[in-house]
């Protein structure tokens, strides 16, 4: 159960609370609560373990993709970068 889970939890209790017209202490902005570094690392490890990792055959695709995408750019920023060049030197020579 996560941090966040908990602390949606006891808001939902609280406003059922407030609407049953039950007293509980006043309500005030909450103060957030800092975990220990071995709380954290469980939960770290308990969202790797829910991650869906792409295959081998996904992620030379995904990185092919990438390399390609970064090559188009670059041409094209080479490109404009040769334009606006010679157009500079014939305008102020």
């Amino acid at each position: 159960m996560s941090r966040e889970f908990k602390r949606d939890m006891e808001r939902q209790k609280r406003r059922a609370e407030q609407e049953a017209g039950v007293a509980s202490e006043p309500v005030s902005p909450e103060k957030k609560k800092r975990t220990g570094v071995r709380q954290f690392l469980r939960e770290v490890r308990g969202e790797l373990k829910r991650v869906v990792w792409p295959s081998r055959k996904e992620l030379a695709s995904y990185s092919l993709v990438v390399l390609v995408a970064c090559a188009l750019v670059g041409v094209f920023i080479f490109g404009l970068d040769q334009l606006f060049g010679d157009l500079a030197l014939r305008i102020f020579s």
